[in-house]
This record gives structure tokens, sequence and C-alpha cells, in this order.
């Protein structure tokens, strides 16, 4: 018993064995159960048994490892093959520069748009229970019966959900700031004009579910007075993340004091809509509010409910819950997930991004990463027909299949090891210098693009394999007699014929992204030199103009200012934010309109087809029947200019038609992306305070301008920030996903047709060193410098033609179907296929005529005495 009692853990035992030297192992076994058995004395024996483990793994060092045989032929042999491999790529520095160049970059642009593509995908399932989150939304229906989809809800909606479908286990209502900014401080002298704020019902981290880091989301916005901010609202405004019981006050004709009763994490850059303050609604009663269509309704389906047969039930509910209407417009269900890559709704929260752009985006990294390694396996088999004789040498000296097959795969992993690395660096510095085109900031070394940069390695490193396959079993099976005597035979040509088809097939890929390229970049230039209708240019924005005191005072004052022809203040912007009404009788109309004042319409240079400015020598043009719309305005409502300046029917209000005057007709303008059509517009005009105001004036001296502008403006605004922008810039905005596309494109297709540039010249390179001897002959024999050299380069031009004939028509059809999407559109001109054929012509004839003529000139007896 005593013995068994001071027996240490057999396994611990047969561990230290394992790993321990056999010189060390004896002595460290001794020591070790002598201490075990003085242990068991003072100690249980589980205490003991750990204590022992202890010492056991104390001793997982590296001087108490033992070694393995380092005579072995399979480590020796696998050594050399490394070696090798090393030794042939400092040999020909320019092959595995090449090779090892195109391959980085297309990893690193698969990487780059693989990383983006993953983000824009990720919107909105951090919150715990997103795929039980929905948005509701109910379109617009016009009097011909045309669908206007519209993403905002009147508030009653949401109420009437939560009663009446037993599945709907929360709803919850926002409503942001449409474009306004809200002046909120912590002290007169921390004040700041802020957009970020959404009000919304106390169920709103019910359905949502953004980190707290202070605060209980479960009464958080229990109180009206009661507010949520972010991290990075707290820090600024309380130096401190913890704002817990502190106060913010919100300015206006009545000021609002909230106090602080959460802090959030900052709202993820994947989230369809953003903020960093959340306050309750306070409109009063609004659950019985059917015509207030400003806000966005959310709702939160209870377990085991479907999103279909949720969506079945909510045309019949919306009958029910409106029943005096006719005519009902479509309502549905949209998933949260879903909202920004598939919605494009009017009045979305935030821009989208677009699916097709996703698609393109992800096709033109695989092609850029196809030609790629399209390029790293033709260079692969070229080398490898290369070093035809060296394989005849080793099966000569002994060498067996298996061997031969094992260092051509060990030669291929080495340089997609080291193109990966290469390419995650150079990826990395893509997301550095290209955030702004992206719209976020990404990094490489973030723990979830960690995880995909290592799958994408894993991924290469696999086609590494597969890639250094197919040479290694080509070359492995040749004969040694063919292989000693350089005679490659049936294998050798069949290996040839593969090389001139992944060539075709580099060039087609390059030629469809140059065409498509050429085509996005017309198209997008296109819809920035489309005539707006209006002047965007020399026209500055003042926003939350109606802080200053005396607005006429303000506008005068800018009106004496040297540089400024024209002030008008307006309720909203066009290519902006503006407002929708119904009018027209007894077919309404849809109409997009904004309140002004006669300046407003001098300053945006819009031209009068018919009739005349507003003018406030008139007082019924402030009356607020009295309208100017434009052209599709005036044609939707079923008038002609031979109606302006007549009294017609508007609307109908309690059985009373309400009667109106058509002042002036301007001419059609765009006032929303180039997707659609132009819609209605229309401008009202009331003799009072605005929000925004537009300042028109000459560039000369413009900062000087600019800071004349600004000293008028503190002189009348009490405090409050100067904020503005030029309208150009916001009105560049509506274009951004087709300037996104644009930018990324023109990236993606130079470093496709770098890539191909590269193959082909690595290929001439090697074409033309395998003729060398024949070259020399042909000169010997008479033949000139330039004939040799059209011999040579005729043959790949020819390839680059085959290429252009497969990719043109395949580009015409995808790009065609492409500008579908837009209303006002490009034509794909036969010149941009001319400008894709000579380029890649010219690639080819650059990289292969320059080193034929090199080769061409070269002495031939220099040649010929080449072993």
């Amino acid at each position: 018993m005593s013995k068994r009692r001071n027996k240490p853990p057999r396994f611990a035992d047969r561990f230290l064995s394992w790993f321990c030297k056999d010189e060390l192992l004896e002595e460290v076994k001794g020591d070790l159960q002598e201490f075990y058995v003085e242990d068991r004395k003072l100690r249980s024996r589980w205490r003991a048994d750990i204590s022992y483990w202890y010492n056991v793994l104390h001793f997982l060092r590296p001087f108490a490892f033992k070694r393995k045989q380092q005579n072995s032929n399979t480590t020796i042999m696998y050594r050399s093959y490394f070696k090798y491999a090393w030794r042939g790529m400092r040999k020909h520095k320019a092959h595995t520069f090449l090779n090892l160049m195109s391959l980085s970059v297309g990893l690193a642009s698969f990487i780059f748009i693989f990383i983006y593509i993953k983000g824009e995908l990720s919107y909105d399932k951090f919150h715990e229970d997103s795929d039980r989150v929905h948005r509701v939304v109910i379109d617009l229906l016009e009097s011909d019966g045309k669908v206007l989809p519209d993403a905002t809800t009147p508030p009653a909606l949401a109420y009437a959900l939560k009663n009446d479908l037993p599945e709907v286990e929360a709803t919850v209502r926002l409503f942001p700031n449409w474009g306004n900014k809200f002046l909120i401080g912590a002290t007169e002298d921390k004040k700041f004009y802020e957009e970020g704020m959404i009000r919304t019902d106390s169920t709103f981290f019910e359905v949502f579910s953004f980190p707290f880091l202070h605060g209980d989301p479960s009464n958080a916005l229990d109180a009206p007075d009661k507010m949520v901010i972010t991290r990075s609202a707290a820090l600024k405004y309380f130096n401190k993340e913890n704002a817990i019981g502190e106060t913010l006050t919100i300015y206006g004709q009545e000021n609002q004091v909230k106090r602080i009763s959460g802090v959030i994490e900052d709202v993820p850059i994947n989230s369809h809509f953003k903020f960093d303050f959340l306050s309750r609604l306070d409109f009063g009663n609004i659950d019985q509010n059917w015509g207030f269509w400003n806000f966005y309704t959310y709702v939160k389906l209870g377990k085991g409910s479907g999103l279909e047969e949720f969506q079945s039930k909510l045309a019949p509910f919306y009958k029910t819950a409106r029943p005096e209407q006719e005519r009902y417009a479509p309502i549905y269900a949209q998933r949260l997930t879903d909202i920004h890559l598939t919605s494009n709704l009017k009045w979305e929260l935030e821009a989208n991004g677009s699916k097709d752009n996703i698609y393109i985006f992800g096709a033109l990294a695989l092609f850029v990463l196809l030609i790629s390694c399209i390029n790293y396996l033709n260079l692969t088999v070229a080398d490898s027909l290369r070093r035809l004789k060296e394989v005849g040498v080793r099966k000569v000296f002994g060498a067996h299949k298996k061997s031969l097959i094992s260092q051509f795969l060990i030669e291929a992993l080495v340089t997609v090891l080291i193109a990966v690395i290469a390419g995650g660096i150079l990826a990395e510095v893509l997301f550095k210098n290209l955030g702004d085109v992206l719209g976020r900031e990404v990094s490489i070394l973030q723990i979830e693009n960690l995880k995909v940069f290592a799958g994408i390695a894993f991924i290469g490193l696999l086609f590494g394999i597969m890639a250094g396959l197919y040479p290694a079993l080509h070359m492995s099976s040749f004969k040694v007699s063919n292989a000693v005597k350089g005679v490659v035979g049936s294998q050798g040509r069949s290996a040839k014929g593969l090389r001139k088809t992944l060539l075709v097939v580099q060039f087609a890929i390059s030629t469809f992204m140059i065409v498509g390229t050429l085509v996005v970049f017309k198209q997008l230039k296109h819809v920035q030199n489309i005539d707006l209708g209006f002047s965007s240019e020399q026209v500055l924005v003042i926003e939350n103009a109606q802080v200053t005191g005396n607005q006429k005072t303000f506008k005068s004052e800018l009106a004496k200012l040297p540089n400024v022809s024209g002030v008008g203040a307006s309720s909203g912007i066009v290519g902006g934010l503006n407002w929708t009404t119904t009018l027209g009788y007894p077919d309404g109309v849809l109409l997009n309109f904004v309140i002004t004042e006669p300046e407003f319409i001098d300053v945006m240079d819009f031209e009068f087809v018919a009739g005349r400015n507003f003018s406030r020598e008139f007082a019924t043009d402030a009356s607020g029947t009295n309208i100017i719309v434009n052209e599709q305005g005036l044609k939707e409502l079923g008038l002609t200019l031979e109606d302006v300046g007549k009294s017609v029917p508007m609307s109908i209000q309690n059985d009373t038609i309400q009667n109106g005057v058509i002042l002036g007709v301007v001419k059609d303008f765009h006032f929303a992306n180039f997707k659609s059509e132009i819609k209605p517009f229309g401008f009202y005009f009331r003799d009072r305070t605005e929000g925004n105001l537009g300042v028109k004036f000459s560039t000369t001296n413009l900062t000087e301008t600019l800071a004349q502008i600004e000293s008028v403006w503190y002189e009348v605004a009490n405090g409050a920030p100067f904020e503005h922008y030029f309208l150009d810039e916001n009105f560049a905005t509506l274009n951004a996903q087709e300037s996104k596309l644009s930018s990324i494109l023109l990236y993606l297709t130079a470093l496709a047709v770098f890539i191909a540039f590269m193959g082909m010249f690595a290929m001439a390179n090697m074409t033309i060193k395998d003729r060398l001897k024949e070259i020399a002959i042909r000169k010997v024999l008479g033949a000139s410098v330039s004939g040799v050299s059209k011999m040579i380069t005729q043959r790949f031009l020819i390839l680059v033609l085959l290429a252009n004939a497969i990719a043109i028509p395949l580009a015409y059809y995808m790009m065609q179907q492409w500008l579908e999407g837009f209303a006002y559109r490009t034509n794909i001109g036969f010149m941009m296929f001319v400008l894709a054929l000579a380029s890649t012509l010219g690639v080819a004839w650059i990289t292969v005529g320059y080193q034929s003529m090199r080769a061409a000139i070269i002495n031939p007896i220099k040649n010929l005495r080449q072993d």
C-alpha cells in the first residue's frame, strides 16, 4: 500500500518520458519522484498529484526537448527542396518578381473587395434578434394608380400593429431630424449644432439592441425628459464616459432640458441609421394620427412568427384600420438586414448601398484574382518546360516521381506563401489610402478581418498546391530520354496550348473590365454634365438661419456685401430635403415642394417658361393657394400653359373645392438622382422665417467673402455656430454610388491590365529565350530585325484579337443591362470598344515588341555558341 501510495501520476511520467531527452530523463524523473514522496507526507494525494504535474510541465523548455534525428533522409530531402526553391527564386529574379507581384496584387485586390463586401452584407446583423425585426412601409398612391415607393409611414401605424396583430411583440417609431440641426449645449460656453438626433418611443431598446455602457435600457426612455447619448457625445459634452445624471439643453423657442439616462456605444458603421442622441417623442397624442407621414415604423415579431405569414396579414389589417379609404396603397414589411442593400425607397434614413454594386465588385474581385492566378499558372507551366533537362538529369540520378512532385509543390507553396504575405500588406495599404472611396475606415488587423485574411490565405495556399500540381505531375511523367534531350513531344505541346488558352482568357477579362470602366466613367460624366435646370454653383447654403434674431436684417446685411449678388430663404433645398403633398382636383398628384420666397427663386436661377415669380407687392402670392410649378408638375396636373395665371381647382376640404393660381411655370430641373425621371415640383411663398438661406456670390476673393458672411452671422446669431455648405457639393452626393463604383472600377481595371502586362511580358521573355537559336539562324540566313520582331509579335497579337472578340460582345450586353437602371443614360459608343481593343493590343505590342526587338538585334553568333 505504501508503494502504491507514493507512486506519482502514471500519465505525468509518460508525458515526461515522451518529451524529455534520454540523457536527462533518469535524473529528472528520480528527483521529481523524491519530491513527490516528501510531498505525500504533508499533503493529500490530489494536491501532491497537481504539484507533480506542475513540476513536469516546468520542464517544457527547449533544453529538455528531444531532438529528432538530424541526419534523417526525409528531413534532408525536404530541406534541400526548400533551399533549391529559394536559390531558384534568387537566380531567376525577374521571373520571380513578376510571378510574386501579379499574384500578390491579385490577392490584395480580392482581400480588399471581399472585406468591403463583407462589411456591406453585415448591416444591422449586430442586433440580437435582427432576424425578427422588420420595417413596415406604405407606398404612396397617385390618382392614376401609379405607385411611388416610400419609406415613411403615419404614426398611428405602429400603435395599430401592436394592438391588432398578435404576432407583433413590440413596435417602435423613429422621427429623425428631417434636415434640421439642433442647437444642444451642456453649458452656455459649450454648444454645438447636432443633426444626429432621433425622437422615438420608450420601446426603442425592446426592438434594437445597441449595447449600453451605463444605464438601464428597460427604463432609459420611460420619461419625456430622459435622453440616451453615445459614448462620443458624452466625451464631447462632459469629458467623461459616464454622464448619467448630467443634463443637456436643446435650445429653441422653448428650451428643453434633458437628463442623461443612458450612455451607449457609438452606433456601428454597419447600421442603416445613425444617431448620437435619443429622446422621447413629444408630439402629444399621435397614436390615432394617420395623416402625419414623417415616421419610420419597425416591428419585432414574436418567436416562431415568420415574415411571410405576417406579410399576408398586412393588407387586410390596413383595410380594417382605415375603412374610409377608397384605394389602398401597397403595405409590406422589409427585413431589417435587407434595408441597406435592397430598399432604396424615397426618404430612406441614410443613403443605401447597392446590391448590384456588390455583385459588380464581387465579380471584379474574382476577375482580378482569376487573372493573377492564370498568370501564375501560366508562368509556372512555362517555367517547368524550361526545366525539362533538369528533370531528366534528376531522373537519371535516381529521382522518383514522388520526389519530383514534392519538389515542385514545395516551390509553389513557397511562392504562394510569400505572395499571400505581400498581398496582405498591400491590402492594408489600400485600406489606408482608399478609406474615402469605401466610406469607412477598414483595417486587415481588425479581429473579424483577420479571420477573413486567414481564410483567404488558406485558400491561397490550397491554390498554390493545385497550381503546382499540374506542372509537377506533367514534368515528372516525361520519359528520361526525352527530358534529357529537351524534347517536349505531345505533352509539351499540350502545355503550350494551355498557356495560349490561359493568355486568351486573361486578356478577355482585361478587355471586359476596360469596357466596363469606360462605360461607368462615361455615364458618371454624362449625369454630371446634364443641365440641372438651375444654378447649383456659387451658391452657399447657410443652415439654421431661423436662429437669427431678425432674418430680414440678416439678409439685408448680407446683400450689402460686395461679392454677394442675392440672398433668399427656403424651408428646404433642391437636391436635398423637400416635402410632399397631394395637389389637384379631381385627380390628385403627389407634388414635391418647398416653402420659399421670391429672392430664393432668383438665387437658384430657375428659368421661367411661363408666368412670373412671387412678388411681395401682391399679398395673395403668400396666401398659400398660389404656387409655382415645374413643367412636369403642370403636365401631371392636367393643365397647359394657357392655364397659368388662372384660378384652377387644387384640392377639396370639407366637401368644398379649394382653388388656387399657377403663378408661373419653371423649366424642369433635377432634384433627385438620375436613376429616376423628373417628378412634379412646386414652390409656395410664405413671408416668414425659414431654416435655410441661399447666398449667391462671386468666386472672386472667396475666402474673404466667407469671412465677411461669417462676421455678419455672429452679429445676429446670438453665439450660435456658423453652419454652411456649398450647394454643388451637396448635389454631388446624389451620384455617390456611381462615383464609388467608378473609382473602384478604375483601380481594379488598372490592376488587371497591370497583371496582364506582367504576364505577357514574362511569357514573351520565356518564348524569346526558347527561340534564341532559331532567331540567330534566321538572321544568319538573311532575316531582317523587323521581320524577326514581326514573326514573334504577331502570334501574341492574334491571341489578343481573339480575346477581344470574346470579351467585347459580352461586355456590351452586360453594360447595356447596367445602364437600363438609369432614366438618363449615355450611349455605349463604338469608340469604347476601339479604345479597349487599342489598349490591349498596345500592351501586347509594347511588351512583346520591345523584347523581340532586343532579341533580334543581338549578335547571332553569341546565341549560336550557347549550349
